[in-house]
């Protein structure tokens, strides 16, 4: 983690951002990413149906219409699912947004990547088995994550609360 922020200018700055401002671990911020997009800036959704695929795109795979929604939010004119420091802000804004809304703690990465991947509705009825096992592989890729960016300080930085502090 250490090395791919160091050659990527801007990448640390924006992921300590979002962290403090939605107090996200960055780790769960860069699991998402690294799940949904390999941190690929142009990553194209994989469907069934072709109208699907094309709705997903950038390092969030974020559909357009919970895109337009974190725009609107956060009072945006626009911007690039392509975008780095977007793109880490709309997962804090996810989390922070789906915490109101279906009462998980945003330290729940399990709980958040399955609203995350199912949406809010899908979450609300529940997740297979299938579902549940990856969410828990996303929670301990976002544990792991957390540990190799204290191991290069980024941690040291980052606002000493239960939510938004590293384990």
């Amino acid at each position: 983690m250490c090395e791919l922020l160091a050659k990527n200018p801007g990448w640390e700055d924006a992921l300590r951002a979002a962290s403090v401002k939605w107090k996200v671990n960055p780790g769960a911020i860069l699991a998402v990413i690294d799940y949904e997009s390999r941190f690929r800036a142009d990553a194209k959704g994989q469907g069934g149906r072709e109208e699907k695929a094309l709705g997903n795109y950038g390092f969030t795979q974020a559909n357009l219409r919970t895109w337009n929604w974190f725009l609107r939010d956060t009072k945006r004119a626009g911007g690039s699912r392509s975008d780095f420091g977007l793109a880490v802000d709309f997962v804090g804004w996810h989390f922070a947004t789906m915490e109101r809304r279906i009462k998980s703690p945003r330290h729940n990465v399990a709980n958040h990547y399955l609203a995350y991947k199912l949406g809010e509705g899908g979450y609300q009825r529940g997740a297979s088995a299938h579902s549940r096992q990856l969410a828990y592989r996303i929670e301990a890729r976002a544990k792991s994550h957390d540990l190799a960016l204290r191991s290069c300080g980024f941690g040291a930085q980052t606002p000493d609360t239960e939510q938004a502090s590293m384990p």
